[in-house]
């Protein structure tokens, strides 16, 4: 049987920090996006959000990571 693996602390709020700042940052992407659209220069909206996606992805794949390790559920 296989055996959890131990808890990481760190994992788990590098999870829960780019969860939250995701949060913060994909509102503020769609409100550039809004006042950029009569200029229809949209690069920094579309970086923005892009960034925005990344950390919701790295966060919940690490909660992921981390919950599946800390529960013993098979990858």
């Amino acid at each position: 049987m296989d055996r959890p693996e131990s808890k990481s602390l760190l994992r788990a709020v590098l999870g829960v920090v780019s969860l939250i700042s995701s949060l913060v940052v994909l509102p503020i992407g769609f409100v550039l996006l809004i006042s950029d659209a009569p200029q229809q220069v949209m690069t920094r909206a579309v970086s923005v959000l892009m960034a925005g996606g990344f950390l919701l992805a790295f966060g919940i794949a690490l909660l992921i990571w981390e919950v599946s390790g800390r529960y013993g559920i098979k990858r």
